[in-house]
């Protein structure tokens, strides 16, 4: 199938997902791809077809940096650590938390098929990994970390150009990887352990080697 074919399929599903009226919950997620890295394009990102140019994907995506302003403390023993199940959390959630009244969505994908929609509104932060008694989605994919990364809502100062938000503290998802072993992925780009990265809508998320392609979407 050609990247057109797939961006166009991706897309409808995603509008087909965007209809539902699903109560929002927090929802566990067993991830269990082969054990192997994805080939060929991905949904949401730029590549090149060929020609030396990049085919743009049906819905913009707006290549992210890293934020090196407050970055979520990595706890190491019980000392600085919540324990959760009688295990020791390595994220500990920073003051400008904050649950979002936005309708934020993540549509998991395999390939094509959308596999399970989750809604982002009952807390301010989501933490992804293989160790089920303290993942809040699991992934179940063995190259994924126990505590693998954290997706999280945060209170931040507004910097766009509207002026009735001027002045005003906004709220906008981010990720942060738990310096995992296999890494998590945005856009198809690496990103670096213990920081945070801005989501924006039609982001894809990707942790170690699983295909599983986890798409953030905003209702409105």
């Amino acid at each position: 199938m050609s990247k057109r074919e797939h961006d166009h399929s991706t897309s409808n599903a995603i509008s087909s997902a965007l209809s539902s009226n699903n109560k929002s919950k927090k929802t566990k997620y067993a991830d269990e791809g082969e054990f192997s890295a994805k080939s060929g394009d991905e949904w949401g990102v730029n590549r090149d077809n060929g020609t030396g140019t990049s085919s743009s994907p049906s819905v913009p995506v707006e290549k992210t940096k890293a934020n090196f302003g407050l970055s979520g403390a990595l706890a190491k023993d019980e000392v600085t650590g919540a324990v959760k199940n009688g295990i020791v959390l390595k994220y500990n959630p920073p003051p400008e938390r904050v649950k979002p009244t936005a309708k934020w969505r993540l549509y998991i994908f395999k390939g094509e098929e959308l596999l399970s929609t989750l809604h982002l509104g009952r807390d301010d932060y989501y933490l992804f990994g293989r160790e089920e008694k303290v993942a809040d989605i699991h992934v179940e994919h063995p190259s994924a970390s126990s505590q693998h990364s954290c997706l999280q809502f945060r209170s931040v100062p507004y910097s766009g150009t509207k002026e009735k938000f001027r002045g005003k503290m906004i709220c906008k998802p981010y990720i942060i990887d738990l310096e995992s072993t296999n890494g998590t992925w945005l856009n198809g780009e690496k990103i670096d352990g213990g920081r945070y990265y801005e989501l924006k809508k039609g982001d894809v998320i990707r942790f170690g080697e699983s295909k599983r392609e986890y798409v953030m979407m905003l209702d409105k």
